[in-house]
């Protein structure tokens, strides 16, 4: 009787430790805020490097790339000089952002691998796709296989802020625009964070050669590791570019992730 009761309690207390664990808060892992001049992580040791033309001034990542595509030799972007999401389970990334009249799929940011000219095994976030749409994607292959959602176009030339929420508790893609959910989330089905290939870690380039390069100005860049809620992403749109919730502040170290 006791040997049962004692396999009674820790199977409780495992099942406490799952639900809590599956209901983590989100913490901030990665943290680009351009106001010192630098593409520097405040949070964790992955460090951005401009890449072409591009520079920083006021507090923001400046790219201009009229007239170039993601294969240019002198485009302007920033490339992650490691692979800056978890493994597996969930992750959010958030982005304040400013564009205008921006080619079809220019990228606020692409993190995946290539096949040839063309994207594999990414995550993408674009201002405006070929039906005048903004566009959350990711999959686990290739774009034909992608879970993605569309929202309305936002290269207008007006600040914005995108969180994109991968959660693979629900295996749900969740966008936020402006700290508002506009739609329903979308099944991810086998497009799941740890099947995408981290080769390529981007902003402002596609992995696809033929879309054109970003012209326009980012002012934060975030990486949590977890899913944020409505609240969350509400709470940080209100707060602003500049400002942190406490309750996500980073831990002294950043997890692992994937090269």
């Amino acid at each position: 009787m006791i040997h049962r009761k004692s396999a009674i309690n820790l199977g409780a207390v495992l099942l406490m430790a799952c639900i809590c664990a599956s209901n983590a808060d989100a913490v901030l892992i990665h943290r680009y805020s351009f106001n010192d001049g630098t593409a520097k992580d405040s949070v964790g040791k992955i460090d951005g490097k401009l890449k072409g033309a591009a520079s920083i001034a006021a507090g923001k990542l400046v790219l201009k790339n009229e007239d170039k595509n993601s294969d240019d030799p002198q485009l302007s972007y920033l490339e992650f000089s490691d692979a800056i999401l978890p493994k597996s389970g969930s992750v959010t990334i958030m982005a304040w952002f400013t564009t205008s009249d921006v080619g079809n799929f220019a990228r606020i940011l692409d993190i995946g691998d290539k096949d040839g000219s063309n994207g594999q095994a990414f995550i993408y976030f674009t201002p405006r796709n070929a039906d005048d749409q903004s566009r959350a994607s990711i999959t686990a292959t290739d774009a034909a296989s992608k879970t993605f959602q569309d929202n309305d176009r936002l290269d207008d030339g007006k600040p914005h802020m995108i969180a994109m929420v991968i959660d693979g508790n629900a295996k749900k893609l969740h966008v936020f625009i402006d700290g508002k959910e506009p739609k329903p989330a979308e099944d991810l089905g086998d497009n799941t964070l740890d099947k995408v290939r981290q080769v390529n870690n981007w902003l402002g380039r596609s992995s696809f050669d033929a879309d054109p390069g970003l012209s326009g100005s980012i002012d934060e860049f975030r990486v949590y590791d977890n899913a944020l809620t409505a609240d969350e992403a509400a709470a940080a749109f209100k707060s602003g570019p500049d400002s942190l919730d406490t309750a996500t502040t980073a831990p002294t170290t950043s997890p692992t992730t994937d090269k």
